[in-house]
């Protein structure tokens, strides 16, 4: 009964995931008629919603959404885009190098990988363009950049893995700076490199298309009150000033602070507006895969699968290094099907006392989870990131794949070291918590 009821459930949640279907009514369809054909009781389901609609920490999640919507609007993107062309302009591969420093400091305050990739393309599409690079070469490292976002916090991706695995989401974040930083060094290294198949370009100046800055936003000041932000989040956690849900409304409080104070030449009221009612809708669309993901839940629950996944692993005697080959082989592949947050949402929660039982550490696990299904989110056919930033920028795969593969290859390279290097995610840590 166990093995066709998983079957049921899990056939019904793919199938109807590559047909097209809402992921979150795919996830809940497909725990409905896992409990059918198992027998149990489908009270269990409304039981499940009510109880994440209920869990107080899930509401971080819609704060943080419209934290990242409100920095974008106010002006502290754009100072933060400053200070990467500060740093980047100096560095050979110039405009490349500006996109690429200008993800970094913005971290996860656009709130996701594709809102950040959209605004990397909104701001460097026409200069590069005018520079002579090919659109397969944008698209290919705004795609590979969007992702720094999802590791530096405060990061949506991470917030979302800690609430699903009951974890602490300051460990989380902290841990995910250092692989950010690395993602980033690996990107400007590979930029500078390949930067003589485009020596026809004058990159070395970058000069911003966007007019309405005053001029103090060339300077380093201008760019500091963006980057107190997420130290303001983080300290206030760090000393249990807040928890993970009231950092995010200190945080919106903080940033219509700078607005009014710092930004208000650049802060327009109705801007703010509609940026609010946009990232209500986006934090509820987060909320129903949440729902989706309670009620598939039950099935695993009720069938004890998790239980059965740790037991499997840890009879079979496997290693720290075959179960990360194995989970970034299945999640990888999977990757390929579904988007991220579902797969964060059902399966980290499935695999994580898997992974203790053979002696990962939770934080290790958690980061390079989260680093394979980044990577799976650059593959086509689903690979959202790429498809929405080819979308954009009106450029094929193939040509996306032509100029931005060693990019992928640098997300590639940096997933791998985190999986089997732990200190990399476990150092800050491991040095700034315990």
């Amino acid at each position: 009964m166990v093995l066709t009821a998983a079957i049921a459930g899990f056939g019904t949640l793919f199938l109807l995931a590559i047909l097209g279907f809402p992921l979150a009514a795919s996830m809940a369809l497909g725990g409905v008629i896992g409990m059918v054909v198992a027998g149990f009781p489908l009270i269990g389901a409304p039981i499940a919603v009510m109880g994440v609609l209920g869990n107080f920490a899930w509401l971080a999640l819609p704060l943080f959404i419209i934290l990242g919507g409100l920095l974008s609007q106010i002006g502290v993107a754009k100072g933060l885009i400053s200070l990467g062309e500060i740093v980047g302009r100096r560095v050979k591969g110039g405009i490349s190098q500006v996109l690429i420093t200008s993800s970094l400091f913005m971290g996860g305050m656009t709130g996701s990988t594709l809102a950040e990739a959209g605004m990397l393309s909104s701001l460097f599409k026409k200069d590069m363009e005018t520079l002579g690079y090919p659109k397969g070469y944008l698209a290919g490292l705004i795609s590979c950049a969007g992702l720094i976002g999802a590791l530096i916090p405060p990061s949506n991706v991470l917030l979302i893995l800690g609430l699903s695995g009951q974890m602490s989401i300051l460990r989380l974040w902290i841990a995910g700076i250092l692989p950010g930083i690395l993602l980033a060094l690996g990107l400007m290294l590979v930029a500078a490199l390949i930067q003589n198949r485009y020596e026809t370009i004058d990159s070395v100046t970058f000069v911003s298309q966007d007019k309405t800055l005053s001029k103090k936003s060339n300077s380093l000041l201008y760019a500091l009150p963006g980057l107190s932000v997420p130290v303001f989040i983080l300290g206030g956690m760090r000393m249990g000033i807040f928890s993970p849900v009231e950092a995010g409304a200190a945080g919106i409080l903080f940033g219509l602070l700078l607005g009014f104070i710092w930004f208000r030449k650049e802060m327009a009221i109705k801007n703010l507006a509609d940026a609010f009612s946009r990232d209500l809708l986006s934090a509820f669309s987060y909320l129903l895969l949440v729902v989706g993901a309670a009620i598939f839940g039950v099935l695993i629950v009720r069938l004890n699968i998790t239980s059965i996944v740790e037991q499997f692993f840890t009879d079979q005697n496997f290693s720290t290094t075959q179960f990360m080959i194995v989970n970034f082989l299945i999640f990888f592949l999977m990757g390929f099907f579904i988007e991220a947050v579902p797969i964060m949402l059902i399966f980290f929660p499935l695999m994580l006392p898997a992974a203790r039982a053979i002696g990962i550490d939770p934080t290790h696990f958690g980061i390079s989870f989260s680093m394979i299904i980044l990577l799976a989110n650059l593959t086509p056919p689903v690979g959202v990131q790429t498809l929405f930033v080819c979308r954009l920028l009106n450029v094929s795969v193939s040509e996306w794949w032509r100029h931005g593969k060693y990019f992928f290859f640098v997300v590639l390279l940096v997933t791998f070291g985190v999986m089997f290097i732990p200190q990399i995610s476990l150092f800050l840590p491991s040095n700034l918590l315990n």
